[in-house]
């Protein structure tokens, strides 16, 4: 995999990852990249059969790591140990297997947009301070949950009554519940570059309709439509790009997005009907109040995915309005913008933003001939 550069809230970021098993790739200081890359699918693979057998030890062990006191609590419990292992080996398979290819082709991509879009500097010339806000949202999602989460467990533990199922249920289950919130906020992440590449490319839009409308309207100069025609055909090949990107996210999260929010939603469920069977039965749990992060971790991803779908309609707009006295350019810009316009967008089971007819695997109408 060629080298590819990422600012340092990035490597931060990214490093944690690698520690978490989730992250399979070298990140650019390593100094032995194919080595570094072994030495990672070893740590994953070992995390994977760690995490598989504490799972088994758990289902088959007469111990209290399930609620022994009747069967529909040892069932939920059961349960919740069965859909946390699906997305484990979901998100440690990915690593092992997928990652290498898609991922690498990911954030090369991400490195040649950096150098392509004009509207901001390089990663490397951004301050700590400018990385900090060009971040925020996924800084606010993943430190947010994780300190939430920690704050939560930390006041379960002083105020719940102890006793040996409840300690061995969550010294076991909670790593699981870790892996995979760490893993929906790795979504959040790549999505949220996903938004930021687009809203660079409208930004250069922008420009590019106010400096057509200036030209249009008071100064042109020779060969402005020739200029208009190339630059356009930029937005075009960034916009592609941008598209090659989506699909790598795509492919390189398939299984485990699935899994991984089926845990969430699976996790609620149960939990929500475990808290009525207690309340029911007059038995006193705290435990419910950790269900808080995993419940903020739903609409921290939808609202990632919508802030990123949000966008397109808009690029669309700035096509139309790009002002030109040369017809074909013209004809073309606006077929390509009402095309995004017409296009029945949608979100599919993985929370990735589709177009549907191929809009964006197919030419654009206004590349040049």
């Amino acid at each position: 995999m060629r080298d590819y550069r990422i600012d340092q809230v990035l490597h931060f970021s990214l490093r944690c990852y690698q520690l978490m098993g989730m992250h399979g790739l070298p990140l650019p200081c390593d100094a032995h990249p194919r080595r570094k890359a072994r030495l990672l699918h070893v740590w994953t693979g070992c995390l994977l059969m760690g995490f598989s057998g504490v799972a088994y030890m758990c289902l088959t062990s007469d111990d209290e790591f399930l609620y022994k006191g009747d069967d529909f609590s040892c069932f939920n419990d059961a349960m919740k140990f069965g859909f946390a292992e699906m997305a484990i080996l979901g998100i440690y398979w990915e690593t092992l297997s997928s990652q290498r290819a898609y991922l690498g082709r990911f954030w090369q991509l991400y490195e040649a947009l950096a150098a392509t879009q004009t509207a901001t500097t390089t990663p490397s010339g951004l301050t700590l301070r400018q990385q900090l806000v060009q971040h925020w949202r996924f800084l606010a999602i993943f430190y947010g949950t994780f300190l939430l989460e920690l704050a939560l467990l930390c006041v379960y533990v002083a105020l719940q009554e102890g006793s040996r199922h409840l300690v061995l249920f969550w010294i076991t289950f909670q790593p699981f519940i870790l892996v995979v919130h760490l893993r929906n906020t790795q979504f959040v992440l790549h999505m949220d570059l996903l938004r930021q590449k687009l809203l660079q490319l409208e930004c250069e839009l922008i420009l590019l309709v106010e400096y057509s409308s200036f030209a249009n309207s008071s100064a042109s100069f020779f060969g402005f439509n020739e200029y208009l025609r190339r630059r356009v055909r930029e937005m075009q090949m960034i916009y592609a790009r941008i598209h090659e990107l989506c699909t790598c996210y795509r492919r390189g999260f398939s299984y485990s997005m699935l899994t991984v929010l089926l845990m969430i939603y699976i996790r609620i469920t149960v939990d929500c009907y475990f808290f009525l069977y207690t309340k029911l039965s007059n038995i006193t749990n705290l435990d419910y109040y950790l269900l808080l992060p995993a419940v903020l971790h739903i609409p921290a991803f939808l609202y990632t995915c919508q802030s990123f779908m949000q966008i397109v309609p808009r690029i669309a707009y700035r096509l139309h309005n790009i002002a030109t006295s040369c017809s074909p350019v013209s004809l073309q810009i606006q077929n390509f913008s009402l095309q995004i316009l017409h296009e029945q967008m949608r979100i599919d089971c993985m929370g990735i933003v589709i177009l549907d007819n191929h809009l964006l695997t197919q030419p654009m109408p206004f590349a040049p001939t």
